[in-house]
């Protein structure tokens, strides 16, 4: 007796073991690309977000330019902050120099002004909907009690935090390239961060948001997602996007972070140094095919006996 009760809890755990084996391999396996990106000096890194394990890399550690990638990190922090986000703040005077510099780069704005005065929760959707340099400017002023500097040295300690070691933040919002680095390995970190937090992941999952009216803006306006697989009349669009950030400059070239999820299963993706023409075509072909590859099914139920031992 006492030996088919040992037989039995032998099997059952030869069982267990069996399936927990096939539930975690997706996972560690180490796959080709399944699509050739337009350059070999692209970054890709996939990753299957429920079980913490990458299932697709190409130059995954390299440092690159991250552009407005870097936003992530300061809606990271803004949200750790503590703040009211739907408190007012007025933008101040010593951000004079600094929204010159960002219209002198050319970089994307929702046109705030010196004096304006906005909900924090508004400044969090221009940073992740619109990529507004003005905004990222802002929230660090808020965040840091003006010292921009002291904000940057904050992004640089919370990524050590999160275990990156290719990351080095030297502005709030990626518009200047000069230093601003990290690689997708690193992203991918500070993206599992940011997709913990609810807010977060309710805005830069917006399509279009509207910014109310404040003292120096006298009508709404209407911002619209930079990310273009949230949009349903893009060839790309995919209901399964949750959308993260994404990035241009010259120098990083088109650089893209999302979550994808359906039927049970995320992967977060990102993809570095990219081109317009590509950038959402490599992401939609390297996630339609992880949920093609990748599925549940019934290995053994509890109900049919498998076996029986004398």
């Amino acid at each position: 007796m006492q030996n088919s009760t040992l037989f039995r809890r032998a099997a059952a755990l030869l069982l267990t073991a069996a399936l927990a084996l096939t539930l975690i391999l997706p996972g560690l396996a180490a796959y080709e690309m399944p699509i050739q990106t337009v350059n070999e000096g692209e970054s890709v890194y996939l990753f299957n977000a429920d079980i913490d394990k990458p299932i697709l890399e190409q130059n995954a550690d390299q440092q690159r330019y991250i552009a407005s990638l870097t936003k992530m990190m300061t809606a990271l922090l803004f949200l750790e902050s503590g703040k009211d986000m739907n408190a007012e703040i007025t933008i101040p005077a010593s951000l004079t120099q600094e929204f010159k510099d960002i219209q002198n780069a050319n970089g994307s704005t929702i046109n705030l002004r010196i004096g304006e005065t906005v909900r924090r929760i508004d400044l969090l959707y221009g940073l992740l909907v619109a990529s507004a340099n003005d905004a990222a400017s802002a929230i660090a002023s808020d965040v840091s009690d003006g010292d921009l500097t002291a904000f940057v040295a904050r992004m640089n300690q919370r990524a050590k935090e999160l275990g990156c070691t290719s990351t080095s933040f030297t502005c709030v919002h990626g518009l200047y390239d000069y230093g601003n680095v990290s690689s997708a390995h690193d992203l991918a970190l500070i993206a599992k961060a940011c997709a913990e937090n609810e807010t977060y992941m309710q805005v830069a999952n917006t399509l279009s948001y509207t910014l109310p009216a404040t003292n120096l803006h006298q009508n709404e306006r209407t911002i619209t997602s930079t990310n273009l697989m949230l949009n349903p009349e893009y060839p790309y669009y995919r209901d399964y996007i949750r959308g993260m950030k994404t990035g241009f400059t010259t120098l990083a070239g088109r650089c893209y972070v999302t979550f994808a999820q359906k039927d049970g299963h995320t992967y977060g993706l990102v993809v570095l140094g990219s081109d317009l023409d590509n950038i959402y075509r490599e992401a939609s072909e390297i996630l339609d095919w992880a949920f093609a590859s990748f599925s549940d099914r019934e290995l053994v139920d509890t109900e049919t006996p498998l076996t029986t031992a004398p």
